[in-house]
């Protein structure tokens, strides 16, 4: 008879399993034995530690959860995992977009956390509410993997896409999932637990505004720069003609020097994601530079350099583009 408990292996918390065959096969599951089978295996490895079999999570365990270890598709143990009586140190750090108005045709937003976050329940933690406070069922995309970054503080949200693409059975028979005119909320929960396993310190919500649709290739060659002088520490300050996407914007634009090589330096995106500020780590250099835009780089709706994610086919100025890099030349004064 299979014997479970809390222990340790290789430094690493796990759930050690003994008294099973070598053969037998293990997996963990969150939830009580009735719940485990609506969730799929927890990701971790299986490691032989003496006559027992040990389960290493990949994301650690969380403090006041229930699992159920499953050995050849029987439950053999229903543990909680103990929550220690400490207090919540996580919270909501930011939320974006940042405008008061999105477009009908929003995509995505992020959610940024000062402490990494548990997987798994974000799905009943983060939501859209109305004005009256109702529910906006089916407008967030459910998805069985979340999306988090590498250090599982910053979490995307989408809204459903089958529901903004025209052409799409949903978009047809429900409609966008937020509506022109109308007023909505991003709601986290303060039961959404940390890795820790513990509560975040309150809950968190950003307000917005709908407006029109944002159509049409993000164009750089549209942007308004604001040039430095020569020899200073002066910020190069680029004003956008549409919301960009946060995450996006991180990554995407590289800044060059007369020489060729990359100017090192501290770039931040400005309020509502319409500009780009770029403070340099040395003086800047007489003579002509260049910022190369990534082609990936979208707006809020999706809209990248080279495609439009909700493509008009009767539009030719919709046809995908050859997705190359944009370069854009400026001289410091």
């Amino acid at each position: 008879m299979a014997h479970v408990s809390w222990s340790r292996c290789g430094g690493e918390d796990c759930l050690r399993v003994g008294g099973i065959a070598p053969d037998a096969q293990v997996r963990v599951r969150a939830g009580t034995s009735a719940l485990a089978g609506e969730f799929p295996s927890m990701a971790g490895r299986l490691q032989r530690d003496g006559d027992d079999l040990c389960f290493v999570p990949r994301f650690a365990f969380i403090d006041g959860t229930t699992y159920t270890v499953v050995v050849d598709r029987v439950a053999a143990a229903v543990l909680v995992r103990q929550r220690p009586d400490r207090a919540a140190t996580t919270e909501v750090v930011d939320i974006r977009p940042t405008a008061t108005e999105v477009p009908r045709n929003l995509l995505r937003f992020y959610v940024r956390f000062s402490s990494p976050m548990s997987d798994g329940y974000a799905a009943g933690h983060v939501r859209l509410v109305d004005d009256a406070g109702a529910a906006m069922v089916g407008a967030l995309l459910p998805t069985e993997h979340e999306l988090w970054d590498t250090d599982r503080r910053r979490l995307t949200v989408l809204l459903d896409p089958a529901r903004i693409k025209r052409g799409l059975v949903a978009h047809r028979e429900i409609g966008y999932p937020i509506r022109p005119g109308a007023s909505f909320r991003l709601v986290i929960d303060e039961g959404f637990c940390d890795a820790r396993g513990m509560p975040l310190q309150a809950r968190a919500e950003r307000r917005y505004e709908v407006g029109g649709d944002l159509r049409g290739r993000v164009d750089p060659t549209g942007w308004t720069f604001a040039v430095p002088s020569s020899h200073s520490f002066e910020p190069l300050d680029i004003a956008f003609e549409r919301p960009l996407d946060h995450a996006l914007l991180a990554r995407c634009l590289h800044v060059f020097g007369p020489d060729g090589r990359t100017v090192d330096g501290a770039p931040a995106a400005g309020p509502e994601e319409r500009s780009w500020r770029f403070a340099p780590a040395t003086a800047w250099a007489a003579g002509s530079h260049q910022l190369v835009v990534d082609p990936v780089l979208e707006d809020v709706a999706g809209n990248s350099v080279s495609r439009v994610f909700d493509r008009d086919l009767a539009r030719a100025e919709d046809e995908p583009r050859e997705a190359r890099p944009v370069a854009l030349t400026f001289v410091p004064r």
